[in-house]
């Protein structure tokens, strides 16, 4: 495809409407490639060091195709087509404020990580690939829609990249810390930290390996430090009562991603 002289259209008026919104093209788009839209096309190929032809050829509208003209209007390719690229947007995005949260704590950074994935990943994916900003993002984490027992109607129960539960922690949720990163961060550890302490209660943590005793921490961020130890009491996996009874596995999935980025 190329738009050029004596071109005339509708896609002829997207693309001056393009070079004036970038500011190469000073009239009102009218749909007619005339001299003036040839001098704004070999202005806009100058700018990026393409070859001036005036000719707004397959090098010039991918170019300008990076910049958002979009002439089809078609949905935007998924930047965020792969778990290991997941992992690279909270790595880019959240890892500097996991690094500061979990100081001196027995956390890692892929640990956390692991976890919002598991947790958010769906969900942060899907705005970061329309293109919102971390800022919005944020404020969009909530998860979890449902009626539980108790409830008058269907409403969200999870709060912020961790998934704060707001039965659980009903103030943190309700103050709107939840759309800070930093303090649901803080709350996440927050709340590990409570499963440990009964965990270890309960003599688990010196009854099981290293890596076994972070699956089942983990797994009780997911279904509850109670049914954690009433699987390790049964004998049975840690994931025996998470969410499609792979949480903790999952997680260290995504912790390996992490760990080799």
């Amino acid at each position: 495809m190329a738009i050029q002289l004596n071109d005339t259209g509708s896609l002829v008026k997207k693309w001056q409407q393009f070079l004036k919104l970038q500011g190469f093209l000073n009239a009102d788009p009218d749909g007619n490639f005339g001299p003036n839209t040839r001098d704004a096309t070999k202005a806009f190929q100058k700018f990026y060091g393409i070859q001036q032809t005036g000719i707004a050829g397959s090098l010039t509208l991918g170019k300008a195709a990076s910049l958002g003209f979009n002439p089809d209007n078609e949905p935007p390719q998924p930047h965020i087509n792969s778990d290991q690229k997941m992992m690279q947007w909270i790595k880019d995005n959240l890892g500097g404020i996991i690094k500061n949260t979990i100081t001196n704590s027995m956390y890692t950074e892929d640990w956390l990580a692991g976890i919002c994935a598991r947790e958010t990943g769906f969900l942060f994916t899907r705005y970061a690939n329309q293109g919102l900003p971390f800022s919005q993002i944020c404020t969009l984490m909530k998860g979890d829609y449902g009626k539980r027992p108790g409830d008058a109607a269907k409403q969200y129960h999870g709060f912020g990249f961790w998934q704060i539960d707001i039965a659980s922690f009903p103030t943190f949720v309700n103050s709107g810390k939840w759309t800070d990163a930093n303090a649901t961060a803080q709350m996440a550890v927050s709340v590990l930290n409570g499963k440990v302490n009964y965990l270890e209660q309960k003599g688990w943590k010196a009854n099981l390996s290293e890596a076994s005793w972070e699956r089942a921490v983990t797994a009780a961020y997911n279904c509850g430090e109670g049914n954690v130890n009433k699987a390790l009491t049964r004998q049975l996996d840690v994931d025996s009562y998470t969410f499609a009874k792979d949480y903790s596995k999952e997680v260290f999935l995504y912790r390996s991603i992490y760990q080799n980025l």
